[in-house]
């Protein structure tokens, strides 16, 4: 076990920023963890964006991580959302076990996926889980997929806050590249070789439950179920502090 206390690595899903995920890192930060929380490549508002899949976003991350593992940390890596396919990936010949037998110190010590694509098949993409339709919540647009509007309406969104909170989240989202949502994975939840946990998010309506404990049971995760929808830490107080309990205790076994 590694003297201090591990590296948290906080990744975004699709459309979202680090900034959307603040009610998670400033009070991990306020109990004294590191925690990393990188823009992904594969989102944004230009061409840069354009062709980015989760190989591009894994090499972002462990590009800010391994300077910590090398010093000898380890890391626990929370995907949310589509963020999971890189948290899965990242890990990648990166855990503890993996940097050890190369005579590494530090890596990987766990994954957390929070009602994340825990994609347990190699060769599955994102839009091929969709039935290869993107939903009405998004739309084709040149190298990007962006946002309709229908997103934010009450019959698409399960984020239980006012409106006007809502109008205000929308003009901070970003675009998706096309290809992070069709690019097949090659290194799947399954292949995590690491301690892994799902948190289930009972009332999601984008992901729904039942497909989230699919994919724990699939790839070998310890489950944990809470009552919110896709965005627990944007819900309130009391539901991001559930999910940060569930890291704590992660990050202290």
């Amino acid at each position: 076990m590694a003297s201090s206390k591990p590296v948290i690595v906080i990744i975004h899903g699709a459309f979202f920023a680090p900034v959307h995920y603040r009610k998670l890192i400033e009070p991990l930060r306020a109990q004294g963890y590191v925690v990393l929380a990188p823009p992904m490549p594969s989102t944004g508002l230009d061409d840069s964006a354009a062709g980015k899949t989760y190989v591009d976003d894994a090499k972002r991350i462990l590009e800010y991580l391994i300077p910590y593992l090398d010093e000898g940390k380890e890391a626990v890596i929370v995907g949310h959302s589509q963020g999971g396919i890189a948290a899965s990936a990242l890990t990648e010949g990166q855990t503890v076990e993996d940097r050890k037998a190369k005579g590494l110190k530090g890596g990987v010590r766990s994954v957390v996926y929070l009602a994340a694509l825990a994609i347990p098949t190699k060769g599955a993409s994102l839009l091929g889980l969709l039935g290869g339709t993107p939903p009405p919540i998004y739309k084709e647009e040149g190298p990007f997929y962006v946002l309709t509007d229908y997103a934010f309406s009450p019959d698409a969104s399960d984020l239980p806050i006012p409106p006007d909170d809502k109008i205000a989240l929308s003009k901070t989202l970003v675009h998706q590249s096309k290809a992070s949502l069709e690019a097949p994975v090659q290194f799947t939840a399954a292949d995590v070789t690491a301690s892994k946990t799902y948190i289930v998010c009972l009332e999601d309506q984008g992901l729904p439950a039942a497909l989230q404990e699919n994919f724990a049971q699939m790839t070998g995760c310890r489950v944990i179920k809470i009552k919110s929808g896709h965005f627990p830490f944007l819900e309130s107080e009391e539901k991001a502090k559930e999910v940060i309990d569930i890291i704590v205790d992660v990050a202290e076994k």
